[in-house]
């Protein structure tokens, strides 16, 4: 382990949450020393930096069985496979740790708006996955989830809690955005501004052969992006917001010909995701958790709850998702 250059990744790379404590720092770098420890008491000779994806599997197994925090000690050796450069592992734990917590944050959301008798019976033989376990079962939860929740809440409840977007984040995480829009002369501005950062950080993660969060970028996709301003940015007609999602796996995406293949790679939702490849049904109000996650940067940067709307999914057998938030009038919208 570079515990000497591990250390300086965590408190000055800027592809880590800034401002880490001293005590979340030596935390990453014990949590990797035990991995290191664990691998050496099974004969693995191997160190932090040329681990693979099955050791990762066993190390999740292992703190399982323990009863340790399996979250916590997988976001630390995150870290370090992405300052090791070791792709193969960075996006293996990605995909162990994308989404695991929605339904659990679901299931808190309806009890604390409807009750923990209205709970049950929503959740109703459910059993919930477990850190570590394969997401490709996940759409068959999915899919019962949403026919007892569609069972008991009519439309509109059904969205506002899908809406509340789960997996959105705390709010910390956009206040850079938010600082970008009050520095802007008004809301188009900042919308291009947006935009135009977005293009730059996938110049930049291509450039320095870097993970997108799980994708590596080409110039396809840098050119895809910036062809597109609704993809991560967003274009204002009156008071509302069009915002189009990036594809999951966009350089398989834009290679892809078979149009079930296309929106399997396009959907980021591991809930759903084999559902798409598939064609299992699965009610397409689902995709509300996605338009909430859009919705959450926007209520952060406004600071005012907003409303949104899934005007496209993959999941109804569209070619792209697409969403519209709804804004107030602004007095500097120039409406």
């Amino acid at each position: 382990m570079n515990e000497k250059g591990f250390r300086v990744f965590l408190t000055e790379s800027d592809r880590v949450p800034k401002n880490l404590s001293p005590e979340a720092v030596l935390f990453n770098i014990e949590a990797v020393r035990d991995f290191e420890e664990y691998l050496a008491v099974r004969g693995v000779e191997r160190s932090a930096e040329e681990t693979v994806e099955e050791d990762v599997d066993g190390y999740v197994r292992f703190l399982a069985d323990k009863g340790q925090a399996v979250e916590e000690r997988l976001i630390a050796l995150f870290r370090y496979a992405r300052f090791a450069a070791n792709k193969k592992v960075e996006i293996a734990i990605l995909r162990l740790l994308d989404g695991i917590s929605v339904l659990d944050q679901l299931s808190e959301t309806i009890r604390q708006l409807l009750g923990e008798s209205k709970r049950k019976a929503v959740f109703d033989g459910i059993e919930l996955p477990k850190l570590g376990d394969s997401s490709e079962g996940w759409h068959v939860i999915t899919h019962r989830f949403m026919s007892q929740l569609e069972a008991n809440v009519d439309q509109a409840t059904c969205r506002d809690i899908l809406l509340t977007g789960p997996h959105a984040g705390p709010p910390e995480w956009y206040e850079e955005e938010r600082q970008a829009y009050l520095r802007s002369k008004n809301i188009d501005e900042f919308l291009k501004t947006r935009h135009e950062m977005a293009v730059e950080t996938l110049t930049k993660h291509m450039e320095e052969d870097t993970l997108f969060f799980n994708q590596e970028i080409n110039q396809d996709v840098v050119d895809f992006v910036r062809s597109n301003e609704e993809i991560m940015g967003g274009i204002r007609n009156g008071e509302i917001i069009y915002e189009t999602k990036i594809p999951y796996m966009a350089q398989e995406y834009l290679r892809e010909t078979d149009e079930t293949m296309r929106r399997y790679y396009y959907c980021h939702c591991p809930w759903v995701r084999e559902a798409v490849r598939t064609g299992r049904r699965i009610s397409p109000t689902f995709c509300y958790c996605s338009a909430g996650y859009h919705k959450k940067p926007w209520e952060v940067i406004l600071g005012k709850p907003l409303k949104a709307k899934v005007l496209s999914s993959v999941l109804k057998g569209d070619d792209f998702c697409r969403f519209a938030i709804q804004i107030p009038k602004l007095a500097n919208a120039n409406l």
